[in-house]
């Protein structure tokens, strides 16, 4: 309460209603609630979402709610991206037990499997998803000292990645990967992994441009109404990197979700193939499985290591040891994308 109340200092009344944890997401915890707000005798009712960190000894990501928060308020007022308005940040753990930030939870459904196998919407998944493919270009297209004139998002994670170049980002994000090995050891299967980092580093695709990515545009952070995406959502592992990661993460999670966002708009033969038409950038599929994998392993270090902590007994948090259930299986998937003999496809 007292957030809002230093947030709209005009202000004569502030109530909550409504308040509840949102369930799904593994790195924040996210609550939904409405405030009531009196000013100039005026009634108003903000639609809020609270995004707080965990405790930092069980934290899967180590993101910042100011980086956060500066990200999106940049893309909001300087871009078409469609975003939610970001009313703040708190560091200081007293009001609400962490870091946390508080964020406008913006209008339409993010029910995305509705759009898919029957579901309700299913006669508008060409027209969500060719305008979801124009939103990714302009973000990849939009010059990175316009959306992030400080450079945090250059190393958010603090690990040492570079982007003074194409080939820099790349070999210092292996380099991260293959020095992370040791944290992220907890079982002999995960020796696939130290295979995957030095792949990699090794079989290099052609440099892009680099970008600012989402990092995690998959088909559970975007929502859509009467046609159009009314906002992409969830970016805390926003960072400067390749865009053709954001196209591998959304194609191995589409899979997963069973949705087919990667087979639409149809008209322009696909995601990818309209992705391409935009941007002259003549992605393959070749690069996208390197970029899958690439990405997939962005991810899989810091879940790994948290995985490792949880049995190495520095916490009992029963998250860690649920995020075993995809981790393993990702250790097959990759086998098959390095075509190990007798990994079937």
């Amino acid at each position: 309460m007292s957030f809002l109340k230093k947030r709209f200092p005009d202000a004569d009344d502030v109530g909550i209603e409504d308040f509840q944890q949102i369930p799904g997401g593994f790195s924040r915890e996210t609550y939904s609630c409405v405030a009531h707000l009196t000013r100039g005798g005026a009634q108003e009712r903000l639609p809020l979402i609270l995004r707080k960190d965990p405790p930092i000894e069980i934290s899967i990501l180590q993101t910042s709610r100011a980086v956060e928060h500066d990200l999106i308020e940049s893309i909001r007022l300087n871009t078409g991206v469609p975003v939610s308005q970001s009313y703040g940040y708190e560091l200081d753990p007293k009001p609400f037990g962490e870091a946390a930030m508080v964020i406008q939870r913006m209008h339409g459904n993010g029910n995305t499997s509705d759009l898919f196998n029957g579901g309700p919407d299913e006669d508008q998944v060409d027209d969500v998803v060719r305008h979801l493919c124009e939103v990714l270009v302009e973000l990849h297209t939009t010059d990175i000292a316009t959306i992030d004139p400080t450079g945090a998002l250059s190393d958010p994670r603090g690990v040492g990645i570079k982007t003074t170049s194409w080939d820099d980002y790349i070999d210092s994000t292996c380099e991260y990967y293959i020095s992370s090995y040791p944290s992220v050891a907890f079982d002999p299967s995960i020796m696939i992994l130290i295979d995957l980092f030095q792949t990699l580093r090794r079989t290099k695709p052609r440099a892009l441009p680099l970008a600012l990515v989402h990092g995690d545009f998959n088909p559970a952070n975007f929502l859509y109404e009467n046609r159009k995406v009314t906002a992409l959502i969830d970016w805390e592992n926003s960072r400067v990197g390749d865009p053709r990661e954001d196209l591998g993460w959304m194609t191995t999670m589409d899979l997963l979700s069973n949705t087919r966002i990667m087979d639409h708009p149809r008209d322009k033969g696909g995601f990818l193939a309209y992705y391409n038409e935009l941007t002259g950038f003549n992605v393959t599929a070749e690069e996208i499985n390197y970029f899958n994998m690439f990405g997939t392993a962005n991810i899989a270090v810091p879940v790994n290591s948290a995985i490792s902590r949880r049995l190495a007994g520095e916490h009992h948090q029963l998250l860690h040891v649920y995020l075993v259930q995809s981790s393993i299986p990702a250790l097959q998937a990759f086998s098959q994308q390095m075509n190990y003999p007798g990994a079937a496809s």
